[in-house]
């Protein structure tokens, strides 16, 4: 049980690295300082690939907080 729980939070935190540091900047930039509009809100809300990413981001943490808790209480 202990080493399957292990396995399982080793995956979990390659998976949240791997996303993290694929995710662009949440900053304006200096997009900002020509006046252009980069927003796209509504349009594609949920399927975007910010959004995907950011789901991904939050299950597997879930299921590492979990697993760490879970492996703790053994």
């Amino acid at each position: 049980m202990q080493t399957l729980l292990s396995i399982i939070i080793i995956i979990a935190s390659i998976i949240v690295i791997a996303i993290v540091a694929q995710m662009e900047s949440e900053q304006a930039g200096l997009g900002t300082l020509q006046g252009e509009e980069t927003s796209s809100w509504g349009n594609y809300k949920g399927s975007s690939k910010k959004d995907i990413q950011n789901r991904i981001v939050i299950t597997t943490s879930i299921v590492f907080a979990i697993a760490l808790i879970v492996l703790a209480a053994i």
